[in-house]
């Protein structure tokens, strides 16, 4: 339950983005077995996601780090390394899901249930109903501002977008999801019914 002290940590995705170029670039590198501070430093001395300095390049490696370490699922990981587009891209929201309770909320919340009731809907009303119920529930979200929040919302319509959930970042109507079956199996495999829900995929009894 929440409450005015509650916390829904996550609008730092107003800085980190949906970065699937950057994930798929650090998953590659972790298939090959270098640990995490490798990666990072072999990412950054290279550039090989191709940011303007070092101090930026070793933020984004180290997110990337975060939402791959948050899956705790190879089988995901490597979708993400070597998947098809659109299922990396699946893989990468999920992994967002599990990093930032700000995403999940959002999936859960409005996503999951537009799927579920069959109102393929997502629009400014939608949107911004969410907004002001998290910002109701949750202090931290409340302090924020209007184009904070602005951001947030765009963050997270454009990966819908990504994932073939949106057909633009200015459509209203959701898309039905083929959720790749390597990435269901695996969120199965997490037990992970929200998630499911989220991308109009049946859930398992």
């Amino acid at each position: 339950m929440t409450s005015s002290s509650s916390k829904l940590e996550g609008a730092c995705i107003t800085r980190e983005q949906f970065l699937l170029r950057e994930t798929r670039v650090v998953a590659r590198l972790r298939a090959e077995g270098l640990g995490d501070e490798q990666v990072i430093d072999k990412v950054a001395s290279e550039n090989l996601i191709q940011y303007p300095t070092d101090h930026m390049v070793r933020n984004i490696a180290s997110v990337c780090v975060k939402r791959l370490n948050a899956l705790s699922n190879p089988t995901l990981e490597s979708v993400i390394a070597r998947g098809e587009p659109e299922a990396a891209a699946q893989a990468n929201l999920y992994a967002m899901m599990r990093t930032y309770p700000l995403v999940r909320d959002f999936m859960e919340a409005v996503v999951a249930r537009q799927y579920e009731e069959r109102d393929l809907t997502l629009g400014k009303r939608e949107m911004n109903a969410w907004v002001t119920r998290v910002r109701g529930d949750y202090d931290n979200i409340a302090k924020l501002s209007d184009a904070t929040m602005t951001k947030v919302k765009q963050v997270l319509r454009n990966a819908l977008v990504h994932c073939g959930m949106l057909r633009s970042s200015r459509s209203s109507e959701l898309l039905p999801v083929a959720l790749d079956l390597d990435v269901r199996d695996a969120i199965v495999e997490l037990g992970d019914k929200g998630a499911l829900r989220a991308f109009g995929a049946a859930v398992p009894r």
